[in-house]
């Protein structure tokens, strides 16, 4: 699922859409307590048809909904693959569970394969509050005519549908002690404690199922939201979705990173590096639109040796050893943005941003005395606070 894509469906989560259609609604709260003592964990569980709610209700959920499908592709949300399973355990495997729950028809043949999920949430418990977990059902029409039209006109433009289910997990707070205004009884009155707060503004980590893929439903993969990626649930991921987990962005900068080092060392000329960004921009501009940019070990080879790179280290090797031969790096995710100035210089005395292609303007020297000093080509006079600095012979 590319960027657009993701963005089409995240602006139809509205009351007034023409596009997206929400079905079924199952929510179910799930009890903290209950789950570490081995007591049935569901303290309640309701469906609803959404059009037949209240419009408060609706527009409380569709907010929350939106926020599973917000954030940076490989930061915040992750296409992930199903893992193989058992054979035995299939009828507890998540992609046919949800398969199963897409094609129910029924009220009850839904909650059914719903539940065998939350049972699988409630097994798999790494929640510091009791939840509220919510399935919907709905159908988005894929078109590119519908942006000025009436909601009828975009959906007879309409190319075709796209159904999936779309899951939150949102955690309950504690009502804060407070004085409120009793309009029925027309008096002041202390809030109850048993009133809890459903967060529906900070979803803890939710999924859509399945991905969409060029305007093509993909029953391999599913979108997973993460609200703290650097504290992902890969409990929640591999046991109760079923899935391997990909590297995050900041995982895939660091690796390939890594991977460059060991295979040309951990010293480099601002030449070599720009050729190298140059070199990987190029190979991300040839990618059709729509389809994501990616490098792999013979991208790295053919980039290097067009760079003329001292090689002091297998190619081969120091992608076995780091991801694995076979792995292919999202190239918006391991090179900064090569016409934005996304190169930051760091230093005690300074901080500096740059374009990657103005690299070859920046060295790092040794004066008359052997300290280190930053050299930036210019073309104009450097003016600090109004004065232009003197020009002095290096």
């Amino acid at each position: 699922m590319n960027k657009k894509e993701l963005a089409d469906i995240r602006k139809e989560f509205k009351l007034d859409s023409g596009m997206l259609k929400i079905q079924e609604i199952y929510s179910v709260y799930l009890k903290k307590d209950n789950v570490q003592i081995d007591y049935e964990p569901i303290i309640y569980s309701e469906f609803n048809y959404f059009d037949r709610m209240d419009m408060d209700k609706k527009e409380l959920f569709l907010g929350n909904f939106k926020k599973v499908l917000t954030g940076a592709l490989d930061t915040k949300i992750f296409e992930l693959d199903f893992q193989n399973i058992e054979e035995e355990k299939e009828e507890e495997y998540a992609q046919k569970i949800l398969t199963l729950a897409l094609k129910a028809n029924t009220k009850y043949d839904i909650e059914d394969q719903i539940n065998i999920l939350i049972k699988k949430i409630s097994a798999n418990y790494k929640y510091e509050t009791d939840v509220v977990v919510t399935f919907i059902k709905a159908e988005y029409w894929l078109g590119s005519s519908h942006k000025n039209a009436t909601s009828n006109e975009s959906i007879d433009d309409a190319v075709q549908s796209f159904n999936f289910i779309l899951s939150s997990i949102n955690k309950i707070d504690a009502p804060k002690r407070t004085l409120k205004f009793d309009y029925t009884d027309k008096e002041f009155k202390a809030n109850s404690a048993l009133d809890s707060v459903i967060n529906l503004n900070a979803p803890l980590e939710g999924f859509m199922f399945p991905s969409l893929s060029g305007g093509y439903s993909d029953y391999n993969k599913l979108l997973y939201y993460a609200s703290k990626p650097k504290e992902l649930n890969t409990s929640f991921i591999e046991n109760v979705l079923n899935c391997g987990f990909k590297f995050t962005a900041e995982d895939e900068k660091n690796c390939f990173g890594d991977i460059l080092k060991s295979i040309i060392g951990d010293k480099i000329k601002p030449e070599l590096m720009q050729d190298i960004y140059a070199n990987i921009h190029e190979l991300a501009e040839q990618s059709e639109d729509g389809e994501t940019p990616i490098l792999g070990l013979t991208d790295v080879k053919n980039i290097l040796n067009n760079c003329g790179a001292e090689i002091v280290c297998d190619i081969e090797t120091a992608f076995e050893e780091t991801c694995g031969s076979k792995y292919d790096f999202k190239i918006n995710n391991i090179v900064p943005e090569f016409n934005s100035k996304s190169i930051k210089i760091t230093s005690e005395i300074a901080n500096i941003s740059l374009t990657p292609k103005d690299l070859n303007s920046v060295k790092q020297v040794l004066n008359k005395d052997g300290r280190r000093c930053l050299l930036i080509e210019i073309e104009d006079d450097i003016v600090i606070e109004g004065f232009k600095l003197e020009t002095e012979e290096f």
